[in-house]
């Protein structure tokens, strides 16, 4: 199945919508009460990629039992592949946008809970529930917990998922939460069967082995205590401190799980019922047996055949039909992978071929989100208390009047049947019915077995209707057939229901209609059903119901065939019983119980070509001819199409005119045309018929793409259904469009288009040369059980001016120009609704104008109120926020913001934010302190936390930020310049920066010149380079001071001097070279 384009705002998916997308590529994948996705590729040349938009819906298969579901459009890349990837998510993830009333109390069984959670949605979308889980229990849905309404479906603590458990089915607007979703399918999955690959993935992760429990409780008090004091709470553990599992052995080292078990006791001491080591033992015991504490989790994923799509299989495919949360058995012993109870968590749907292309299973929780995890621990122990009394009450079976037993748990194997037992088991969305044979539970009724029947018999019905149409259109092709060859053209869009009717009462007609359906396969079949349901069931009321069912439906078949048989004798009267008896202009009269109507007139056959001049094409409007390198022209009937060397998409084509302005609902149509290529096409080429104006298109073809022969003429026909009303425009370009999209060469002539099924030999119009003469007009009279209706009409169908007279009051007048006297009265002079062109008045007062588009040239108005103003061009004056906070003065170019918050902010998918903020701050001077400072910060942020998203004093800020303030009669700024790395540079052929680096990681601070592109770096003023440097200390390698190395070289050059001799300074110079070490 290909997938269905609608509007962002569609509702109603009754029709094809925008039309198919042509996907290469399409799957849906579903997790088990978790994410539903899908994903497409489309071709980047396809026609529909030009409308594509976020938000669109999308109509497309699930699954093999799950059909039809909308999903809608949330994100599409475009990039060099030249594919369109569409990413989509199922219509129910729209919960994750809508909300919950805050304090909502959940309660009673599943099936209230939802309809409680349905009641209490904030938001555009309204969802229908249903349940067959009958536990009660009680939460409530706190908003900090639960910021969605799909969290509070599942995900979160004491959701209903948590509370209720079960598996979720969403279909469409409709979420389910069933006890069990899935079957136990009747197939394998098997090693050198149908398992193509397969990966098992076991995890401990959130695994724990043993269960460390305690219980909180407040003792009474001291007797004669008359204090206002409570005494301190005591909390109880057991001595061993831990209870392990069964499964620790699995493990090398313990993993402990603390379990506050307050809740089981009471929390006063009044009532008996306090924690004791006993007692919170055994109830880590039960809880670890019920949630399967230290069972590993695994995972397995498998891609595999879908066998039920292969031949061998056809009679059979149901058996290999698999769906989400089936339980079905996996043997790959090479693997160590064998498993009699697997249940399918995720399972990925290939609708384009309309197959599974792989399936998952494993632990709840696996393929959720970790919030649920932690969430779906504790949900079978709180259900197991709130109803353990309950369940204890119940017996194990219930007794018949036969005194046999009916079980509708498994029945227990230790005591003893009786000959006629029954067991009721649930199979997912099915019921099996065993009765006990004396030695083994023998299946007696499977309703998936029934539903089976159910589909078989619709398949037969459904063939038995298309022989039905097949005569039909004979019989009434030779009706078609007779008329005109009496020189009489009857009016098909008229006459087709009538004959249609008239054929279905003919009595050779019916016989033939009636031995067909009882020699063809679906008597046989229907007959063989019915035995076997005779045979195979017990007790008849078992199956009634779906039995009166399918014979409901073949008895509404057997009356289509043989009712109204008179009507025979009138169609002989209309058409004659020979073809000279028809008259040589046709005037039909029509009478039963609802309708006598009588039209004069020419008619036009269904074989009808509906293209003006399909013969010269004379009458067309050329597109992309305007391009050099781009030709399109018409000679003796061959349209030309010529673009060489365009380096872009240019469109080049023609359009032609259609006799019709409008087509209806389930009318079909048949094009035809001739085309001969010349030089292929580099991208496509194609046709469409479409309404230009509104850009909507009703059918279109990519022609050729099988690269045909080249100077050879090729014949082309493609048949569609119309599957809702369309209006062609009163546009530039007619409708009937064909183009190339790029480069090619290619001609076209005689198109031709008939309402049917196959448009026969090429013919031109019967409506061309009466075109030309405009002589075409009919008169059509009817009257209907409740109306009378006078209608005159051109050529082609269109109302020129009609009058018609309706029952309830209501009478209409169309018509291109209708003259009333002055002297007619109009009572309170009330127009509810209308079209007018020009309106001239003084004064209008009214409370309402409701229209989907008012088009108005000049508005001049003192004051207007709107919600949403769109597509616009707004000159001139003044924009304002409601709260006076933000104004633009358009005149003098300026924006400005009257709050102390004021930001810029960009929204997008990118790693980091980015934002300008202005705002008041407090600024610490070196000569004040301002606390009303004025802030500006140009930045980014790397931290997307709605928090954290436009802070400039944390550590992933990287920007400017300019302080300006005033205090003691001083004024002082700072601009600070914050990133890891601050570069400052020209961007010419002389680039090498200056690096402040301060990100480095022996965590110092350094000033780098670069040194790039030979440049080199100095450090002086403007005039000449620099005079000093002032410092304490220059160290040389090896950490030495050159200040303290030159005082000690000039205390030596003293010494000499002082003492006149190097005898005399010898001790002093040695003191030093010693201390340098220099020898």
């Amino acid at each position: 199945m290909r997938p269905i384009l609608f509007n962002k705002n569609e509702t109603a998916f009754d029709t094809y919508g925008l039309g198919e997308l042509n996907v290469t590529k399409g799957t849906v994948t579903r997790e088990r009460n978790g994410n539903y996705t899908l994903y497409a590729e489309i071709p980047v040349n396809d026609p529909m990629v030009s409308i594509l938009q976020k938000e669109m819906k999308l109509k497309a298969d699930a699954g093999l039992r799950t059909k039809n579901q909308t999903f809608e459009i949330s994100r599409i890349v475009k990039d060099s592949s030249n594919i369109v990837k569409i990413y989509g998510q199922h219509i129910s993830h729209k919960l994750e946008y809508m909300a919950i009333r805050n304090g909502t109390i959940l309660n009673g069984t599943a099936l209230n809970a939802l309809s409680i959670w349905r009641g209490a949605l904030i938001g555009d979308y309204r969802f229908d529930v249903w349940s067959d889980i009958w536990t009660d229990a009680t939460t409530k849905l706190s908003i900090d917990k639960v910021t969605n309404a799909r969290l509070a479906l599942g995900g979160v603590e004491g959701s209903i998922l948590d509370i209720w458990g079960g598996e979720y089915e969403f279909d469409n607007m409709t979420v389910r939460l069933h006890k069990q979703l899935g079957r136990t399918a009747p197939t394998v999955l098997e090693y050198g069967r149908n398992i193509l690959s397969a990966e098992t993935d076991e995890t401990i992760e959130d695994a724990y082995t043993s269960v460390l429990p305690f219980a909180t409780y407040t003792p009474e008090k001291p007797e004669g205590d008359t204090s206002d004091s409570q005494p301190d709470p005591i909390t109880v553990t057991i001595p061993e401190n831990y209870v392990d599992s069964k499964y620790k052995a699995l493990y090398a080292h313990r993993r402990i799980k603390v379990i506050d078990f307050s809740s089981e006791f009471s929390t006063d001491s009044k009532k008996k019922n306090i924690p004791t080591a006993d007692k919170l033992r055994k109830l880590a015991s039960d809880y670890m047996e019920r949630n399967a504490i230290g069972k590993p989790k695994i995972n397995t994923k498998i891609e595999y055949v879908d066998l039920a799509k292969t031949l061998d299989y056809a009679d059979r495919a149901w058996i290999e039909e698999l769906e989400l949360c089936d339980i079905v058995p996996i043997y790959y012993p090479q693997i160590g992978l064998t498993d009699e109870t697997a249940k399918v968590t995720t399972i990925t749907y290939d609708f384009v071929n309309e197959r599974n292309a792989s399936v998952e299973f494993g632990e709840i929780g696996t393929n959720v989100r970790a919030t649920m995890q932690s969430g779906l621990a504790g949900k079978v122990d709180e259900i197991a208390k709130a109803q353990q009394s309950f369940e204890n009450s119940l017996p194990n079976y219930l007794l018949n009047a036969q005194g046999n037993k009916v079980w509708y748990n498994h029945p227990d194997d230790t005591i003893e049947h009786k000959v006629g037992d029954i067991w009721f088991e649930k199979n997912g969305l099915y019921d099996r019915m065993y009765i006990w044979n004396g030695s083994m539970w023998e299946k007696r009724i499977d309703t998936e077995d029934v539903d089976k029947v159910k589909k078989e018999v619709d398949k037969q019905l459904e063939e038995a209707n298309k022989l039905t149409a097949i005569e039909i259109e004979k019989a009434n092709a030779k009706a078609q057939e007779a008329l005109v060859k009496a020189g009489t053209i009857p009016d098909a869009s008229k006459l087709s229901e009538q004959i249609k009717t008239l054929i279905l009462n003919s009595p050779d007609l019916n016989q033939k209609v009636t031995e067909t359906l009882n020699q063809t396969d679906s008597g046989v079949i229907y007959n063989k059903i019915l035995q076997n349901v005779k045979n195979e069931f017990v007790e008849q009321k078992d199956i009634g119901p779906v039995l009166a069912g399918i014979n409901q439906k073949i008895s509404k078949q057997t009356v289509e065939f043989q009712k109204l048989t008179e009507s025979n004798k009138l169609y002989e009267r209309i058409i004659g019983t020979s073809e000279t008896d028809a008259p040589d202009k046709l005037s039909r009269l029509v009478m039963s119980s609802d309708i006598f109507q009588t039209e004069v007139g020419k008619y036009v056959t269904d074989d009808n070509n509906l293209i003006v001049n399909s013969m010269t094409m004379d009458k067309n409007t050329l597109v992309g001819n305007s391009n050099p390198n781009a030709s399109v022209s018409v000679s003796d009937g061959i349209f030309t199409i010529k673009a060489q060397g365009l380096t872009g998409y240019n469109w080049s084509g023609f359009t032609l005119p259609i006799y019709v302005k409008k087509i209806y609902h389930g009318e079909t149509y048949t094009l035809g045309f001739k085309y001969r290529i010349r030089e292929y096409p580099d991208v496509s080429f194609a046709f469409n018929v479409k309404n230009h104006g509104l850009n909507k298109t009703l059918t279109w073809a990519n022609i050729g793409e099988d690269r045909p022969a080249l100077n050879e003429w090729h014949e082309f026909q493609k048949t569609f259904t119309i599957q809702e009303d369309f209006t062609f425009g009163e546009d530039a370009n007619y409708p009937f469009y064909i183009f190339l999209a790029k480069n090619g060469w290619i001609e076209f002539k005689e198109p031709i288009l008939v309402r049917g099924s196959n448009t026969g030999p090429y013919k031109p119009s019967q409506f061309d040369d009466v075109f030309a003469d405009n002589n075409a007009v009919r008169t059509q009279v009817s009257q209907l059980a409740g109306s009378w209706a006078v209608r005159n009409l051109n050529s082609n169908g269109d109302v020129l001016n009609s009058i018609n007279v309706l029952a309830n009051g209501t009478n209409r007048i169309d018509g291109r120009l209708t003259h009333i006297t002055g002297q007619t009265k109009i009572d309170n002079a009330v127009i509810k609704d209308g079209m007018i062109a020009n309106l001239n008045a003084d004064k209008i007062t009214g409370g309402t104008i409701d229209a989907s588009q008012i088009n108005v040239i000049n508005v001049n108005a003192s004051n207007v109120l709107a919600g949403t103003l769109t597509g616009m061009t707004v000159r001139g004056g003044r924009v304002e926020s409601l709260n006076g906070k933000m104004n633009i003065d358009l005149q003098n170019g300026q924006y400005n913001v009257l709050n102390n918050e004021a930001t810029i902010r960009r929204i997008d998918e990118t790693s980091s934010s980015q934002f300008i903020s202005l705002k008041k701050s407090g600024f610490i001077a070196e000569q004040f302190r301002d606390s009303n400072a004025a802030l500006m910060v140009f930045g980014t942020n790397h931290n997307k936390d709605p928090k954290e998203v436009e802070r400039h004093d944390n550590d992933t800020f990287a920007g400017i930020r300019v302080w300006s303030g005033k205090g003691n009669g001083k004024e002082e700024s700072l601009t600070e310049f914050i990133g890891d790395r601050v570069l400052i540079y020209n961007n010419g052929r002389n680039r090498s920066p200056w690096n402040f680096h301060g990100n480095t990681n022996d965590g110092n601070t350094y000033l780098l010149p670069m040194n790039q592109n030979n440049v080199k770096h100095y450090i002086g003023r403007g005039d000449f380079f620099l005079e000093g440097i002032y410092s304490k200390h220059f160290y040389m390698r090896g950490g030495v001071d050159v200040a303290e190395y030159l005082w000690d070289l000039l205390t030596c050059l003293g010494m000499l001097k002082r003492h006149g001799t190097i005898s005399g300074a010898s001790n002093h110079i040695q003191g030093v070279l010693d201390k340098y070490g220099f020898k």
